[in-house]
């Protein structure tokens, strides 16, 4: 089997460092103590996992719920739905592509304005259409992705989308995308080389109830 890229980018990666200042911190969201549990209870933070740090600008994806979030030095300046990978698979002959979104502790390797997607093998097949060569116009897209895109690398991107009633549910190739609003808030704010960290905060079996 070849295991090729999730991911429906694999375009154009021009970086940009553009940075602004963070916007007004939203109130902390805490998880709930219950009285028995008194200076004993970890009162850790929605959406950012105990691995995370606390310090800087962080960014969570929690694809248990579907949200992502943005962190400043341990407090939540912006959270948002968002989609993720699908856990499909799409088998043709040898070829084999999972649509997942990894799991784990990344970081933002560059950051790309008006990203164009170059459609590779998986969406002509998944398209029942022919594919082209490597080098053929079809295979550019512009707009797809919206007007930003986080390169979080292997192919893995945050970026926008012109699907917006994909938001919230599990139906991407693995990258993750965010609305508008959202994707402007992480452009400004997140500069190159920003931890990012996907989890679940949920089992899958509670994720399912």
């Amino acid at each position: 089997m070849n295991a090729k890229s999730n991911c429906l980018a694999r375009a154009l990666l021009v970086a940009s460092l553009a940075v602004s200042a963070v916007p007004e911190v939203y109130a902390q969201q805490q998880t709930p103590c219950h009285w028995w549990q008194f200076r004993k209870c970890d009162q850790q933070p929605e959406g950012l996992p105990a691995e995370a740090p606390r310090a800087g600008v962080v960014v969570t994806v929690d694809v248990s719920t579907n949200t992502v979030y943005l962190f400043r030095d341990g407090q939540l300046v912006k959270k948002s739905p968002a989609a993720t990978g699908s856990g499909k698979t799409l088998d043709i002959g040898d070829d084999e592509w999972l649509f997942y979104t990894p799991r784990g502790h990344m970081k933002v390797l560059g950051k790309i304005k008006d990203p164009v997607w170059r459609k590779p093998d998986w969406a002509f097949v998944e398209a029942g259409e022919r594919v082209p060569p490597p080098n053929s116009p079809k295979r550019l897209v512009h707009g797809h992705l919206g007007k930003y895109a986080l390169n979080l690398g292997d192919g893995i991107l945050i970026h926008g989308t012109d699907d917006a009633g994909s938001i919230g549910r599990y139906v991407s190739h693995g990258c993750i995308r965010v609305p508008n609003g959202m994707l402007e808030t992480l452009w400004k704010n997140v500069p190159v080389g920003t931890d990012v960290y996907v989890f679940e905060s949920k089992s899958p079996t509670e994720k399912g109830s």
